[in-house]
């Protein structure tokens, strides 16, 4: 008796394997028979069946219109049936739920979609990131002060009119574009239950450096007068009676910030087919908020100098100096927040912090003057004799902080953008040089802490993330 072991095919192709086996049968009883000895059974190897089978694989299958319906589909072995592969839950979760967003096609004409930009490997990758910007920026103008004048060209006191021609003023020549940095380092913390990028980060926004110098002459056969120094007459000696003027003034910003940041990520990707029939994953344009809360430190002092002298006399026999340094420190909680609109290749948006805070201010003042000349011929507008006198003061009061950035930037790379803006940053409640006049030393030690600095600018630099 030969026995044929039942093969995988035979499942398939029932009809065929069981002709194609008797066939087998037949051919093997009649042509080979019996062996050379009489009742040894012939043995058929199990791989002429499958190579038989094999060769039939290639062929077209011929069914037969009746064969299989009485069978139970059921008694098939489950390994056989036809099941569809399962699609993962992770990718359902990166694309698009939305049926319209498969066909989506950019607004600009393309020939080929561009490169695949997920929000998830395009956009904010890496654990952490920073930013690098230079500002060129101006300041207000300084508190408005008439620092002397000329009675041959005014015709008298000028306090009542300081535009009026003849005078020479604190607030004469405009501020100069200076240059400034902020830099930010942060690190991404991790997610929260609303799928929120937290991070912490550490921001220096400062350098800024500005000074200005500006001088007045007096009318030939004429001379200047200060009203600085209030209702002493005739005047100080060094000041009144002078022939130039001159003043200096310097303002420097610095501020350090450390904030939690928590921002929101772009939502589903979009699952995009392209003109050659291809799937690319791209990132869905949103809108995306953010708001931190921190610590802010700022620092801003100013100096200013006033002098005078005649020409051709020396400092010994003829001038006076004036000088105001101030120092303002202010602490306090740093509330802010962005929202930006978020495409694939570019965004834009807004950014601002606003600070409640504790303005630390002071001040040191000091003056001197000497007028050795002889009196000129009217003795009472002229003081003759020297003077020198120092004073300092402190002050603790309320102050803010707030900055406001416009910006637009590029995404060159996964990492990697570049962003221009333009700024504003106001600091109030902090003693200026302009403010603390004291030249005649009516009030000793005393402080104005109610100043107030307006900055703008436009910046450029880039970030990224790693």
């Amino acid at each position: 008796m030969i026995t044929i072991a039942p093969y995988r095919f035979g499942r398939r192709w029932p009809g065929l394997a069981a002709t194609l086996a008797a066939g087998l049968l037949a051919t093997v009883g009649t042509a080979a028979g019996r062996g050379p000895n009489d009742g040894e059974i012939f043995p058929v190897s199990p791989s002429f069946f499958q190579s038989s089978v094999l060769a039939q694989e290639d062929e077209p299958e011929l069914m037969d219109p009746g064969a299989g319906r009485d069978e139970d589909p059921l008694a098939l072995e489950s390994d056989e049936r036809v099941i569809p592969e399962p699609i993962s839950p992770e990718l359902l979760k990166e694309v698009s739920s939305r049926a319209a967003d498969g066909m989506r096609m950019p607004e600009f004409s393309v020939d080929e979609m561009p490169d695949e930009a997920s929000s998830g490997k395009w956009l904010s990758s890496g654990q952490w990131y920073g930013s690098a910007e230079v500002l060129w920026m101006s300041r207000s103008r300084n508190y408005r002060r008439v620092m002397g004048y000329d009675p041959s060209v005014t015709g008298g006191s000028p306090l009542l009119r300081p535009n009026l021609a003849g005078t020479f003023v604190t607030t004469g020549v405009p501020w100069d574009l200076v240059p400034a940095a902020r830099l930010t380092i942060g690190e991404y913390l991790g997610r929260d239950h609303l799928d929120r990028d937290q991070s912490l980060e550490l921001t220096y926004y400062g350098g800024l450096s500005f000074f200005l110098r500006d001088n007045y002459n007096a009318m030939p056969n004429s001379f200047l007068v200060t009203p600085l120094t209030g209702t002493i007459l005739p005047g100080l000696p060094g000041f009144t009676y002078a022939q130039t003027y001159g003043s200096t003034i310097s303002s420097n910003f610095n501020s350090m910030e450390l904030n939690y940041k928590l921002h929101r990520r772009l939502g589903r990707d979009q699952l995009v087919m392209s003109p050659n029939g291809g799937w690319t994953r791209h990132a869905e344009r949103g809108w995306l908020p953010a708001v931190l809360v921190g610590a802010r430190l700022v620092n801003v002092n100013e100096a200013f100098t006033f002098t005078s002298n005649r020409n051709g006399v020396l400092p010994s026999t003829f001038s006076g100096q004036y000088a105001i340094d101030t120092q303002n420190w202010l602490v306090g909680a740093n509330f802010g927040g962005e929202l930006i609109s978020q495409n694939e290749f570019y965004y834009w948006g807004l950014r601002g912090r606003v600070t409640p805070a504790i303005s630390f201010a002071a001040n040191q003042q000091a003056a001197a003057g000497v007028n050795n000349l002889p009196p000129p011929p009217t003795e009472q507008q002229v003081s003759r004799g020297s003077f020198n006198w120092r004073q300092t003061a402190d002050q603790v009061g309320p102050g803010f902080i707030g900055d406001l950035t416009l910006l637009g930037g590029w995404q060159v790379t996964p990492n990697f953008a570049l962003q221009i803006g333009y700024d504003f940053l106001w600091v109030a409640g902090i003693a200026t040089a302009t403010r603390q006049f004291n030249l005649d030393n009516v009030r000793p030690n005393s402080i104005d802490g109610g100043g107030q600095i307006l900055y703008n600018g436009f910046s450029m630099g880039a970030e990224g993330s790693w």
